[in-house]
């Protein structure tokens, strides 16, 4: 786009799409956009330098802003649907990365994949342990199996190796601290 003063408001020169995948997160989305863009550049630049560019007004009742991430956004709230909290973690990977708690401590959420609830309990509520990582129950009928994730003062590690080492259970809760581990 052309530079003006007003942040994102010059007549655009030209424009992609880039499909936004059910698996992509903010790090392959950013992968993608950088090779469109680059493409999209070198496609771009010959054209304006010979002026057979013809741009194309925003249009500012259709702007948006998009303010910078609180802390508070990172926190997984299990009450709400489970395919608002998979677009959460995935909407923080690779930063900041989405969070819940865990016995009182903090267990970031790098990754998970949607999934039918194999059981109705309460959001937040480990309702199963898969050899891939753990169940938990959300909002609605869709669980999330979190498959990548990083214990308090521990490595990021996979769901898998998670299940081999933290003790957790059945009936667990993420979210709130649990008195009885």
């Amino acid at each position: 786009m052309y530079m003006v003063e007003k942040l994102d408001a010059g007549d655009m020169i030209s424009k992609v799409e880039v499909d936004i995948e059910e698996t992509d997160n903010v790090g392959t989305l950013h992968d993608k956009l950088s090779v469109a863009g680059a493409k999209l550049l070198s496609e771009t630049v010959p054209q304006v330098i010979a002026g057979d560019i013809s741009p194309e007004k925003q249009d500012d009742e259709k702007a948006t802003y998009a303010p910078n991430i609180k802390r508070e956004q990172e926190l997984i709230d299990w009450s709400r649907a489970g395919e608002e909290l998979y677009n959460q973690v995935r909407g923080l990977n690779p930063w900041p990365v989405a969070y819940t708690t865990l016995n009182g401590q903090n267990l970031k959420v790098w990754a998970a994949k949607k999934t039918a609830a194999p059981a109705k309990a309460e959001p937040g509520t480990v309702i199963a342990i898969e050899k891939e990582g753990i169940i938990v129950a959300t909002g609605n009928d869709t669980a999330l199996l979190l498959t990548e994730l990083q214990p308090a003062s521990k490595k990021r590690m996979r769901g898998e190796d998670f299940v081999r080492g933290a003790h957790v259970e059945t009936g667990d809760m993420l979210g709130v601290h649990n008195e009885n581990k």
